[in-house]
Protein backbone atom coordinates (compact mmCIF):
# COMPACT_ATOMS: atom_id res chain seq x y z
CA UNK A 1 0.00 0.00 0.00
CA UNK A 2 0.73 3.53 -0.19
CA UNK A 3 1.10 5.47 2.85
CA UNK A 4 0.24 8.66 3.55
CA UNK A 5 3.17 10.80 2.86
CA UNK A 6 4.40 12.81 5.93
CA UNK A 7 6.60 15.67 6.76
CA UNK A 8 7.61 15.84 10.77
CA UNK A 9 9.34 19.18 11.80
CA UNK A 10 9.76 17.81 15.41
CA UNK A 11 10.67 21.58 16.78
CA UNK A 12 7.19 22.59 15.59
CA UNK A 13 4.96 19.84 17.36
CA UNK A 14 2.67 21.44 19.35
CA UNK A 15 -0.60 19.73 21.18
CA UNK A 16 -3.56 18.95 19.30
CA UNK A 17 -5.82 18.12 22.51
CA UNK A 18 -7.23 15.01 21.04
CA UNK A 19 -8.87 16.25 17.74
CA UNK A 20 -11.64 14.59 16.52
CA UNK A 21 -11.94 12.86 13.26
CA UNK A 22 -12.41 15.49 10.66
CA UNK A 23 -12.14 13.89 7.16
CA UNK A 24 -14.08 11.70 5.12
CA UNK A 25 -11.26 11.05 2.64
CA UNK A 26 -10.41 8.11 1.29
CA UNK A 27 -7.47 6.01 2.64
CA UNK A 28 -4.95 3.62 0.73
CA UNK A 29 -6.28 -0.14 0.33
CA UNK A 30 -5.08 -2.06 3.12
CA UNK A 31 -2.14 -5.14 1.78
CA UNK A 32 -1.00 -6.35 5.33
CA UNK A 33 -1.97 -9.76 4.57
CA UNK A 34 -4.28 -9.56 7.20
CA UNK A 35 -6.51 -13.20 7.15
CA UNK A 36 -8.15 -15.92 9.15
CA UNK A 37 -5.67 -18.53 8.90
CA UNK A 38 -7.21 -22.29 8.49
CA UNK A 39 -5.01 -23.61 10.96
CA UNK A 40 -5.13 -22.42 14.62
CA UNK A 41 -2.60 -22.32 17.73
CA UNK A 42 -4.15 -24.60 20.43
CA UNK A 43 -3.69 -23.21 24.27
CA UNK A 44 -1.54 -24.91 26.49
CA UNK A 45 -1.62 -27.90 27.66
CA UNK A 46 -2.81 -27.39 31.53
CA UNK A 47 0.07 -28.33 33.84
CA UNK A 48 0.09 -29.14 37.70
CA UNK A 49 1.64 -25.96 38.13
CA UNK A 50 -0.35 -23.82 36.07
CA UNK A 51 -3.51 -25.24 37.71
CA UNK A 52 -2.40 -24.28 41.20
CA UNK A 53 -1.12 -21.03 39.88
CA UNK A 54 -4.17 -20.28 38.18
CA UNK A 55 -7.40 -21.91 39.37
CA UNK A 56 -9.09 -19.35 42.87
CA UNK A 57 -9.43 -22.63 45.07
CA UNK A 58 -10.96 -22.94 48.58
CA UNK A 59 -7.73 -22.23 49.88
CA UNK A 60 -6.99 -19.23 48.18
CA UNK A 61 -10.48 -17.86 48.24
CA UNK A 62 -10.57 -18.01 52.08
CA UNK A 63 -8.09 -14.89 52.69
CA UNK A 64 -7.69 -11.19 51.29
CA UNK A 65 -4.27 -10.56 51.45
CA UNK A 66 -4.40 -6.40 52.64
CA UNK A 67 -0.56 -5.90 53.26
CA UNK A 68 2.58 -7.21 52.46
CA UNK A 69 6.02 -6.64 54.41
CA UNK A 70 8.77 -8.14 52.13
CA UNK A 71 12.19 -8.06 53.48
CA UNK A 72 15.16 -9.17 51.66
CA UNK A 73 19.00 -9.17 51.63
CA UNK A 74 20.55 -9.59 48.36
CA UNK A 75 23.94 -11.40 48.08
CA UNK A 76 25.10 -10.05 44.87
CA UNK A 77 28.37 -12.18 44.61
CA UNK A 78 26.99 -15.36 45.31
CA UNK A 79 23.55 -14.22 43.63
CA UNK A 80 21.15 -16.06 46.52
CA UNK A 81 18.44 -13.98 48.12
CA UNK A 82 16.97 -14.86 52.19
CA UNK A 83 14.85 -12.90 53.72
CA UNK A 84 11.01 -13.21 55.40
CA UNK A 85 7.99 -11.51 54.26
CA UNK A 86 4.84 -11.08 56.54
CA UNK A 87 1.67 -11.42 55.34
CA UNK A 88 -1.64 -9.47 56.77
CA UNK A 89 -4.89 -10.62 55.74
CA UNK A 90 -8.54 -11.02 56.34
CA UNK A 91 -10.30 -14.31 56.55
CA UNK A 92 -13.32 -13.99 54.07
CA UNK A 93 -14.51 -17.43 55.21
CA UNK A 94 -13.72 -20.13 58.08
CA UNK A 95 -10.53 -21.89 57.15
CA UNK A 96 -7.77 -23.88 59.00
CA UNK A 97 -5.51 -24.57 55.57
CA UNK A 98 -4.80 -21.75 52.73
CA UNK A 99 -2.37 -21.91 49.74
CA UNK A 100 0.60 -19.53 49.24
CA UNK A 101 2.87 -19.54 46.63
CA UNK A 102 6.66 -19.66 46.20
CA UNK A 103 8.87 -21.00 43.19
CA UNK A 104 10.10 -24.52 44.51
CA UNK A 105 13.50 -24.10 44.09
CA UNK A 106 13.41 -21.69 46.84
CA UNK A 107 13.68 -23.04 50.18
CA UNK A 108 11.60 -22.59 53.13
CA UNK A 109 13.30 -21.81 56.70
CA UNK A 110 10.01 -21.51 58.52
CA UNK A 111 6.32 -20.31 58.68
CA UNK A 112 5.68 -18.06 62.04
CA UNK A 113 2.07 -17.12 63.01
CA UNK A 114 0.84 -15.76 66.57
CA UNK A 115 4.62 -17.56 67.88
CA UNK A 116 3.92 -20.31 66.47
CA UNK A 117 5.70 -22.45 64.08
CA UNK A 118 3.51 -23.80 61.27
CA UNK A 119 3.04 -27.01 59.07
CA UNK A 120 3.26 -26.76 55.57
CA UNK A 121 3.44 -29.30 52.30
CA UNK A 122 4.22 -27.93 48.92
CA UNK A 123 3.30 -29.11 45.56
CA UNK A 124 5.02 -27.42 42.78
CA UNK A 125 5.11 -23.76 43.99
CA UNK A 126 1.85 -23.88 46.03
CA UNK A 127 2.51 -23.93 49.76
CA UNK A 128 -0.42 -25.46 51.84
CA UNK A 129 -0.14 -23.55 55.34
CA UNK A 130 -1.69 -25.37 58.58
CA UNK A 131 -3.77 -22.59 60.85
CA UNK A 132 -5.56 -22.86 63.65
CA UNK A 133 -9.06 -22.53 62.94
CA UNK A 134 -9.81 -19.06 61.38
CA UNK A 135 -13.13 -17.61 61.59
CA UNK A 136 -14.64 -15.16 59.14
CA UNK A 137 -14.00 -11.44 59.63
CA UNK A 138 -10.47 -12.58 61.38
CA UNK A 139 -7.23 -10.45 60.33
CA UNK A 140 -4.10 -11.64 61.09
CA UNK A 141 -0.75 -11.92 59.92
CA UNK A 142 1.59 -14.53 59.19
CA UNK A 143 5.64 -14.82 58.31
CA UNK A 144 7.53 -16.99 56.02
CA UNK A 145 11.14 -17.01 56.15
CA UNK A 146 12.94 -17.78 53.17
CA UNK A 147 15.91 -17.97 50.70
CA UNK A 148 17.56 -19.47 48.12
CA UNK A 149 18.88 -19.00 44.40
CA UNK A 150 16.38 -17.73 42.24
CA UNK A 151 15.78 -18.25 38.27
CA UNK A 152 17.53 -16.33 36.40
CA UNK A 153 15.91 -14.54 33.32
CA UNK A 154 16.44 -16.32 29.69
CA UNK A 155 15.19 -13.52 27.96
CA UNK A 156 13.81 -10.88 30.16
CA UNK A 157 10.93 -9.21 30.42
CA UNK A 158 9.11 -11.94 28.27
CA UNK A 159 11.11 -14.84 30.36
CA UNK A 160 11.10 -13.68 34.00
CA UNK A 161 13.85 -14.21 36.73
CA UNK A 162 16.59 -12.25 38.06
CA UNK A 163 18.96 -10.21 35.52
CA UNK A 164 22.42 -10.58 37.33
CA UNK A 165 24.22 -7.99 34.79
CA UNK A 166 27.28 -5.44 34.47
CA UNK A 167 26.96 -1.91 33.71
CA UNK A 168 29.41 -0.58 30.69
CA UNK A 169 31.97 0.03 33.35
CA UNK A 170 32.06 -3.65 34.52
CA UNK A 171 29.75 -2.84 37.52
CA UNK A 172 27.32 -4.99 39.07
CA UNK A 173 23.72 -3.97 37.47
CA UNK A 174 20.87 -6.21 38.70
CA UNK A 175 17.30 -6.15 38.17
CA UNK A 176 13.99 -8.93 38.10
CA UNK A 177 11.02 -9.24 36.40
CA UNK A 178 7.51 -11.70 36.94
CA UNK A 179 4.66 -10.98 34.96
CA UNK A 180 4.32 -14.19 33.11
CA UNK A 181 6.46 -16.56 35.40
CA UNK A 182 4.71 -14.83 38.81
CA UNK A 183 6.18 -12.90 41.44
CA UNK A 184 5.87 -16.27 43.67
CA UNK A 185 9.62 -16.91 41.55
CA UNK A 186 11.26 -14.90 43.95
CA UNK A 187 9.17 -14.01 47.04
CA UNK A 188 6.39 -16.00 49.00
CA UNK A 189 2.60 -14.48 47.96
CA UNK A 190 -0.57 -15.22 46.88
CA UNK A 191 0.31 -14.94 43.07
CA UNK A 192 -3.15 -14.69 41.47
CA UNK A 193 -3.37 -11.29 39.54
CA UNK A 194 -6.87 -10.87 41.26
CA UNK A 195 -5.76 -9.99 44.82
CA UNK A 196 -3.71 -7.54 45.27
CA UNK A 197 -2.40 -5.49 48.72
CA UNK A 198 -3.61 -2.58 49.59
CA UNK A 199 -0.45 -1.77 50.20
CA UNK A 200 2.93 -2.83 50.31
CA UNK A 201 6.76 -2.51 52.21
CA UNK A 202 9.72 -3.37 50.68
CA UNK A 203 12.94 -3.54 52.24
CA UNK A 204 16.04 -4.58 50.31
CA UNK A 205 19.40 -4.81 51.54
CA UNK A 206 22.63 -4.40 48.92
CA UNK A 207 26.21 -3.64 49.33
CA UNK A 208 26.62 -0.29 50.28
CA UNK A 209 28.18 0.36 46.79
CA UNK A 210 24.97 -0.11 45.01
CA UNK A 211 21.87 1.62 45.09
CA UNK A 212 18.13 -0.41 45.46
CA UNK A 213 14.80 1.34 43.54
CA UNK A 214 11.89 -0.16 43.90
CA UNK A 215 7.90 0.78 43.82
CA UNK A 216 6.69 3.42 46.12
CA UNK A 217 8.15 5.67 48.21
CA UNK A 218 11.84 5.79 49.53
CA UNK A 219 11.16 6.24 53.55
CA UNK A 220 14.69 5.46 54.83
CA UNK A 221 18.08 5.00 54.02
CA UNK A 222 19.89 2.60 56.38
CA UNK A 223 23.42 2.10 57.01
CA UNK A 224 24.42 -1.30 58.18
CA UNK A 225 27.75 -2.32 59.68
CA UNK A 226 28.14 -5.15 57.28
CA UNK A 227 29.31 -3.43 54.11
CA UNK A 228 25.40 -3.36 53.46
CA UNK A 229 22.90 -0.98 53.03
CA UNK A 230 19.00 -1.00 53.33
CA UNK A 231 16.46 0.60 51.13
CA UNK A 232 13.07 0.99 52.85
CA UNK A 233 10.23 1.48 50.24
CA UNK A 234 6.82 1.69 50.99
CA UNK A 235 4.18 0.92 48.69
CA UNK A 236 0.82 2.91 49.73
CA UNK A 237 -2.00 1.81 47.21
CA UNK A 238 -2.79 -1.74 45.76
CA UNK A 239 -0.25 -3.05 43.21
CA UNK A 240 0.04 -6.31 41.47
CA UNK A 241 2.47 -8.62 42.58
CA UNK A 242 4.36 -8.91 39.36
CA UNK A 243 4.57 -5.15 39.24
CA UNK A 244 6.96 -5.32 42.73
CA UNK A 245 10.50 -5.07 41.43
CA UNK A 246 14.43 -4.48 42.80
CA UNK A 247 16.58 -2.50 40.54
CA UNK A 248 20.23 -2.35 42.13
CA UNK A 249 23.06 -0.68 40.38
CA UNK A 250 25.20 2.81 40.02
CA UNK A 251 22.62 4.94 39.75
CA UNK A 252 22.28 8.88 39.32
CA UNK A 253 19.57 10.64 40.37
CA UNK A 254 17.73 13.37 37.87
CA UNK A 255 14.57 15.27 39.60
CA UNK A 256 11.85 16.47 37.08
CA UNK A 257 8.39 18.12 37.83
CA UNK A 258 5.00 17.45 35.69
CA UNK A 259 2.17 19.26 35.13
CA UNK A 260 -0.72 17.21 36.13
CA UNK A 261 -4.51 18.78 35.78
CA UNK A 262 -3.71 21.74 37.09
CA UNK A 263 -1.01 20.63 39.45
CA UNK A 264 2.80 20.44 39.77
CA UNK A 265 3.86 16.76 40.58
CA UNK A 266 7.54 15.63 41.59
CA UNK A 267 9.18 12.73 39.21
CA UNK A 268 12.38 11.00 39.68
CA UNK A 269 14.86 9.12 37.24
CA UNK A 270 17.46 6.94 38.30
CA UNK A 271 19.80 6.21 35.44
CA UNK A 272 23.34 4.85 35.51
CA UNK A 273 25.59 7.22 36.25
CA UNK A 274 27.01 8.11 33.29
CA UNK A 275 24.00 8.39 31.50
CA UNK A 276 22.66 11.20 33.72
CA UNK A 277 23.38 14.21 30.77
CA UNK A 278 21.42 12.02 28.01
CA UNK A 279 18.95 11.35 30.40
CA UNK A 280 18.01 14.01 31.95
CA UNK A 281 17.16 15.57 28.26
CA UNK A 282 15.34 12.47 27.12
CA UNK A 283 13.07 11.99 30.05
CA UNK A 284 11.14 15.27 29.74
CA UNK A 285 8.97 13.46 27.09
CA UNK A 286 7.42 11.83 30.00
CA UNK A 287 6.16 15.75 30.80
CA UNK A 288 3.96 15.24 27.41
CA UNK A 289 3.23 11.76 27.76
CA UNK A 290 1.93 11.86 31.30
CA UNK A 291 -0.60 15.19 29.89
CA UNK A 292 -1.83 13.21 27.07
CA UNK A 293 -2.71 10.07 29.01
CA UNK A 294 -4.51 11.91 31.70
CA UNK A 295 -6.57 13.76 29.02
CA UNK A 296 -8.17 10.51 27.81
CA UNK A 297 -7.75 8.77 30.51
CA UNK A 298 -7.94 10.87 33.84
CA UNK A 299 -6.08 11.48 36.92
CA UNK A 300 -2.45 9.32 37.11
CA UNK A 301 -3.37 7.28 40.17
CA UNK A 302 -0.12 7.02 41.98
CA UNK A 303 1.27 10.38 42.46
CA UNK A 304 1.42 9.72 46.90
CA UNK A 305 3.42 6.96 45.47
CA UNK A 306 5.78 9.01 42.88
CA UNK A 307 6.19 8.69 39.14
CA UNK A 308 9.83 7.00 38.52
CA UNK A 309 11.64 5.75 35.54
CA UNK A 310 14.81 3.49 35.99
CA UNK A 311 17.26 2.36 33.90
CA UNK A 312 17.13 -1.85 33.39
CA UNK A 313 19.27 -4.15 31.74
CA UNK A 314 16.60 -4.94 29.75
CA UNK A 315 14.27 -3.35 27.22
CA UNK A 316 11.34 -2.07 30.00
CA UNK A 317 7.80 -3.29 32.10
CA UNK A 318 5.43 -1.56 33.88
CA UNK A 319 6.53 -1.71 37.56
CA UNK A 320 3.97 0.55 39.08
CA UNK A 321 5.79 3.53 39.87
CA UNK A 322 8.84 2.20 38.84
CA UNK A 323 8.71 1.96 35.15
CA UNK A 324 11.72 0.53 33.96
CA UNK A 325 13.52 1.26 30.71
CA UNK A 326 16.16 0.14 28.83
CA UNK A 327 15.79 1.26 25.39
CA UNK A 328 18.90 3.46 24.75
CA UNK A 329 17.38 6.47 25.27
CA UNK A 330 16.52 6.58 21.73
CA UNK A 331 12.97 7.17 20.11
CA UNK A 332 12.43 4.06 18.79
CA UNK A 333 12.92 0.56 20.42
CA UNK A 334 15.63 -1.22 19.72
CA UNK A 335 15.07 -3.79 17.00
CA UNK A 336 13.05 -0.73 15.20
CA UNK A 337 10.16 -2.06 14.77
CA UNK A 338 8.24 0.22 16.64
CA UNK A 339 9.18 3.75 15.16
CA UNK A 340 6.80 6.26 16.58
CA UNK A 341 8.23 9.12 14.12
CA UNK A 342 11.07 10.16 16.31
CA UNK A 343 9.16 12.11 18.42
CA UNK A 344 8.49 9.78 21.33
CA UNK A 345 10.38 6.55 23.18
CA UNK A 346 7.98 3.80 22.38
CA UNK A 347 8.81 2.28 26.40
CA UNK A 348 8.44 5.28 27.74
CA UNK A 349 4.91 5.83 26.09
CA UNK A 350 3.78 2.30 26.53
CA UNK A 351 5.12 1.55 29.92
CA UNK A 352 4.09 4.50 31.33
CA UNK A 353 0.07 3.65 29.76
CA UNK A 354 0.30 0.69 31.96
CA UNK A 355 -0.30 2.89 34.85
CA UNK A 356 -3.60 3.10 33.80
CA UNK A 357 -3.93 -0.24 31.88
CA UNK A 358 -2.15 -3.13 34.06
CA UNK A 359 -1.73 -1.33 37.40
CA UNK A 360 -4.97 0.68 38.08
CA UNK A 361 -6.81 -1.63 36.11
CA UNK A 362 -5.99 -5.07 35.95
CA UNK A 363 -7.21 -8.04 34.80
CA UNK A 364 -9.36 -10.27 36.50
CA UNK A 365 -7.49 -13.32 35.05
CA UNK A 366 -4.18 -13.48 33.05
CA UNK A 367 -6.41 -14.33 29.79
CA UNK A 368 -7.98 -11.14 29.88
CA UNK A 369 -4.49 -9.34 29.74
CA UNK A 370 -5.71 -7.91 26.73
CA UNK A 371 -7.44 -5.43 28.88
CA UNK A 372 -3.47 -4.30 29.40
CA UNK A 373 -1.93 -4.66 26.49
CA UNK A 374 -4.96 -4.08 23.82
CA UNK A 375 -5.27 -0.81 25.74
CA UNK A 376 -1.63 0.28 26.34
CA UNK A 377 -1.10 0.00 22.75
CA UNK A 378 -4.14 1.73 21.37
CA UNK A 379 -2.85 4.23 24.26
CA UNK A 380 0.15 4.72 21.71
CA UNK A 381 -2.17 5.81 18.62
CA UNK A 382 -4.23 8.02 21.08
CA UNK A 383 -0.74 9.20 21.65
CA UNK A 384 -0.06 10.21 17.90
CA UNK A 385 -3.54 11.32 17.67
CA UNK A 386 -2.86 14.18 20.07
CA UNK A 387 0.13 15.14 18.97
CA UNK A 388 -0.36 15.10 15.46
CA UNK A 389 -4.10 14.57 14.35
CA UNK A 390 -6.49 11.35 13.26
CA UNK A 391 -4.46 10.89 10.09
CA UNK A 392 -1.02 9.97 11.12
CA UNK A 393 -2.52 8.06 13.84
CA UNK A 394 -4.11 5.69 11.60
CA UNK A 395 -0.58 5.61 9.62
CA UNK A 396 0.27 4.30 12.77
CA UNK A 397 -2.49 2.16 13.83
CA UNK A 398 -1.86 0.38 10.05
CA UNK A 399 1.52 -0.07 10.48
CA UNK A 400 0.40 -2.75 13.67
CA UNK A 401 -2.04 -4.27 11.24
CA UNK A 402 1.01 -7.09 10.03
CA UNK A 403 0.88 -8.36 13.60
CA UNK A 404 -2.46 -9.70 13.81
CA UNK A 405 -2.24 -13.60 13.58
CA UNK A 406 -5.94 -14.61 14.23
CA UNK A 407 -4.96 -18.08 15.22
CA UNK A 408 -6.68 -18.08 18.75
CA UNK A 409 -9.13 -16.31 20.28
CA UNK A 410 -7.33 -13.35 22.56
CA UNK A 411 -9.64 -14.48 25.61
CA UNK A 412 -8.50 -17.96 26.55
CA UNK A 413 -8.83 -20.53 29.27
CA UNK A 414 -9.19 -18.37 32.53
CA UNK A 415 -7.92 -20.00 36.29
CA UNK A 416 -5.02 -22.08 34.34
CA UNK A 417 -2.72 -19.39 34.35
CA UNK A 418 -2.73 -18.58 30.66
CA UNK A 419 -1.37 -15.51 29.67
CA UNK A 420 -3.37 -14.67 26.83
CA UNK A 421 -0.82 -12.52 24.93
CA UNK A 422 -1.30 -13.53 21.54
CA UNK A 423 -2.60 -10.98 19.53
CA UNK A 424 -3.62 -8.83 23.05
CA UNK A 425 -1.07 -6.05 21.75
CA UNK A 426 -2.02 -5.17 18.01
CA UNK A 427 -5.77 -7.24 17.50
CA UNK A 428 -6.25 -5.37 20.89
CA UNK A 429 -6.20 -2.27 19.55
CA UNK A 430 -7.95 -2.78 16.44
CA UNK A 431 -10.41 -3.75 18.99
CA UNK A 432 -10.77 -0.51 20.39
CA UNK A 433 -10.61 1.30 16.96
CA UNK A 434 -13.24 -0.64 15.86
CA UNK A 435 -15.25 -0.13 18.99
CA UNK A 436 -14.58 3.38 18.20
CA UNK A 437 -16.05 3.64 15.23
CA UNK A 438 -18.94 1.16 15.35
CA UNK A 439 -20.23 4.09 18.10
CA UNK A 440 -19.63 6.46 15.63
CA UNK A 441 -19.24 9.27 17.57
CA UNK A 442 -15.84 10.47 19.28
CA UNK A 443 -17.49 12.67 22.24
CA UNK A 444 -19.13 9.96 23.29
CA UNK A 445 -16.39 6.91 23.07
CA UNK A 446 -14.11 9.28 24.84
CA UNK A 447 -16.36 10.11 27.02
CA UNK A 448 -16.98 6.40 27.84
CA UNK A 449 -13.59 5.54 27.13
CA UNK A 450 -12.09 7.71 30.42
CA UNK A 451 -15.07 7.16 32.32
CA UNK A 452 -14.18 3.35 32.67
CA UNK A 453 -10.84 4.06 33.71
CA UNK A 454 -11.78 6.45 36.17
CA UNK A 455 -15.09 4.39 37.66
CA UNK A 456 -12.76 1.59 37.66
CA UNK A 457 -9.43 2.77 38.79
CA UNK A 458 -7.14 0.78 41.25
CA UNK A 459 -10.06 -2.10 40.63
CA UNK A 460 -10.06 -5.58 39.03
CA UNK A 461 -12.21 -6.15 35.81
CA UNK A 462 -12.73 -9.52 33.26
CA UNK A 463 -13.55 -8.84 29.16
CA UNK A 464 -17.24 -9.09 30.37
CA UNK A 465 -16.72 -5.95 32.58
CA UNK A 466 -15.60 -4.28 29.37
CA UNK A 467 -17.90 -4.94 27.50
CA UNK A 468 -21.29 -4.61 30.19
CA UNK A 469 -19.72 -0.66 30.88
CA UNK A 470 -19.56 0.22 26.84
CA UNK A 471 -22.88 -1.57 26.10
CA UNK A 472 -24.65 0.68 29.31
CA UNK A 473 -23.28 4.18 28.19
CA UNK A 474 -23.31 3.91 24.58
CA UNK A 475 -26.79 2.12 24.40
CA UNK A 476 -25.63 -0.42 22.00
CA UNK A 477 -25.41 -3.89 22.61
CA UNK A 478 -21.80 -5.16 22.33
CA UNK A 479 -22.25 -9.04 23.36
CA UNK A 480 -21.82 -10.42 19.96
CA UNK A 481 -19.20 -8.02 19.19
CA UNK A 482 -17.16 -9.26 21.68
CA UNK A 483 -18.24 -12.48 21.59
CA UNK A 484 -16.79 -12.14 17.56
CA UNK A 485 -13.88 -9.92 18.46
CA UNK A 486 -12.25 -11.91 21.68
CA UNK A 487 -13.70 -15.16 22.40
CA UNK A 488 -13.53 -15.97 18.80
CA UNK A 489 -10.43 -16.66 16.92
CA UNK A 490 -11.95 -14.67 13.05
CA UNK A 491 -12.11 -11.49 12.15
CA UNK A 492 -15.56 -10.89 10.22
CA UNK A 493 -15.20 -10.98 6.19
CA UNK A 494 -17.49 -8.25 4.40
CA UNK A 495 -18.03 -9.91 1.38
CA UNK A 496 -19.55 -7.40 -1.31
CA UNK A 497 -20.07 -6.82 -4.85
CA UNK A 498 -21.31 -4.16 -7.57
CA UNK A 499 -23.40 -3.91 -10.31
CA UNK A 500 -25.96 -1.51 -11.88
CA UNK A 501 -26.06 0.77 -9.24
CA UNK A 502 -26.43 -1.78 -6.32
CA UNK A 503 -24.65 -2.05 -3.77
CA UNK A 504 -24.41 -6.02 -2.49
CA UNK A 505 -23.06 -7.07 1.20
CA UNK A 506 -22.71 -9.64 3.89
CA UNK A 507 -20.82 -10.65 6.93
CA UNK A 508 -18.61 -14.20 6.16
CA UNK A 509 -17.00 -15.77 8.87
CA UNK A 510 -19.27 -14.27 11.79
CA UNK A 511 -20.77 -15.60 14.54
CA UNK A 512 -24.56 -16.48 14.17
CA UNK A 513 -26.22 -13.09 14.74
CA UNK A 514 -22.85 -10.49 14.40
CA UNK A 515 -24.51 -7.74 12.99
CA UNK A 516 -22.19 -5.14 13.35
CA UNK A 517 -22.42 -1.42 11.51
CA UNK A 518 -19.88 0.11 9.31
CA UNK A 519 -19.95 3.19 7.67
CA UNK A 520 -18.66 3.53 3.54
CA UNK A 521 -17.78 5.98 1.36
CA UNK A 522 -20.34 6.06 -1.32
CA UNK A 523 -18.46 9.03 -3.72
CA UNK A 524 -16.85 10.64 -0.86
CA UNK A 525 -20.36 10.40 1.20
CA UNK A 526 -20.36 8.46 4.15
CA UNK A 527 -23.60 6.12 4.57
CA UNK A 528 -23.65 3.55 7.00
CA UNK A 529 -24.41 -0.46 6.35
CA UNK A 530 -25.97 -2.86 8.87
CA UNK A 531 -24.91 -6.16 7.34
CA UNK A 532 -25.64 -9.44 8.51
CA UNK A 533 -25.29 -12.80 7.24
CA UNK A 534 -27.65 -12.49 4.62
CA UNK A 535 -26.87 -10.66 1.52
CA UNK A 536 -28.22 -7.33 1.78
CA UNK A 537 -28.01 -4.30 -0.94
CA UNK A 538 -28.30 -0.69 -0.95
CA UNK A 539 -29.10 1.63 -3.99
CA UNK A 540 -26.49 3.67 -5.00
CA UNK A 541 -25.12 5.86 -7.75
CA UNK A 542 -24.55 3.93 -11.03
CA UNK A 543 -20.84 3.97 -11.63
CA UNK A 544 -20.19 5.38 -8.27
CA UNK A 545 -17.09 4.90 -6.26
CA UNK A 546 -17.41 2.66 -3.17
CA UNK A 547 -14.70 2.55 -0.36
CA UNK A 548 -14.92 0.63 2.44
CA UNK A 549 -13.59 2.04 5.67
CA UNK A 550 -10.81 -0.52 6.61
CA UNK A 551 -9.02 2.05 8.32
CA UNK A 552 -11.61 1.92 10.76
CA UNK A 553 -12.79 -1.53 11.48
CA UNK A 554 -10.53 -4.54 11.63
CA UNK A 555 -12.59 -6.38 8.76
CA UNK A 556 -10.96 -7.96 5.79
CA UNK A 557 -12.88 -7.19 3.09
CA UNK A 558 -13.45 -9.38 -0.06
CA UNK A 559 -15.20 -8.70 -3.31
CA UNK A 560 -17.36 -11.68 -4.35
CA UNK A 561 -19.40 -11.51 -7.76
CA UNK A 562 -22.03 -14.41 -6.32
CA UNK A 563 -23.84 -12.19 -4.34
CA UNK A 564 -25.12 -10.62 -8.13
CA UNK A 565 -28.65 -11.25 -8.99
CA UNK A 566 -28.48 -14.06 -10.91
CA UNK A 567 -26.06 -15.66 -9.47
CA UNK A 568 -25.64 -18.67 -6.99
CA UNK A 569 -24.15 -17.09 -3.71
CA UNK A 570 -21.56 -19.42 -2.15
CA UNK A 571 -21.21 -19.81 1.49
CA UNK A 572 -18.01 -19.17 3.12
CA UNK A 573 -19.30 -20.04 6.79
Amino acid sequence: MQRIPILLFVSFISFNCASLKTTQEAKPHLSTGLSNPLEHDTYPELTERNRLMGQLSPERTCYNVSNYDLNLDIDVENKTISGYNMITALAINDFSQLQIDLGEDMKIDRIEYDDNILQYTRNKDAVFVEFPTMTLGTEFSFTIHFNGTPRVAPRPPWDDGFVWDKDKAGRDFIAVTSEGLGASHWWPCKDHISDEPNSMSINITVPSELMCISSGQLKEINELENGKTEYRWFVNNPINNYNISVNIGHYAVIKDTIHSLGEVRDATYYVLDYNEEVAREHFKEARNVIRALEHYFGPYQWWDDGYKLVQAPYLGMEHQTAVTYGNGFRNYDKSKSRNIYGFIDYITLHETAHEWWGNSITACDPADVWIHEGFGTYSEVLYVEYLMGYDLSIDFLLQKRKHIGNKKAIVGPRNQNYWGFSDAYAKGAWIIHTLRNVIDDDELFFATLKGFAVDNAKGIVCTEDVRDYFSDKTDIDFTKFFDQYLFNRKVPILEYAQENGKFYYRWVDGINGFDMPINILVNKSEIRIYPEKIAQSIDIPEYATVELKDWEYLIIKKENSSLLPGSVISSSN
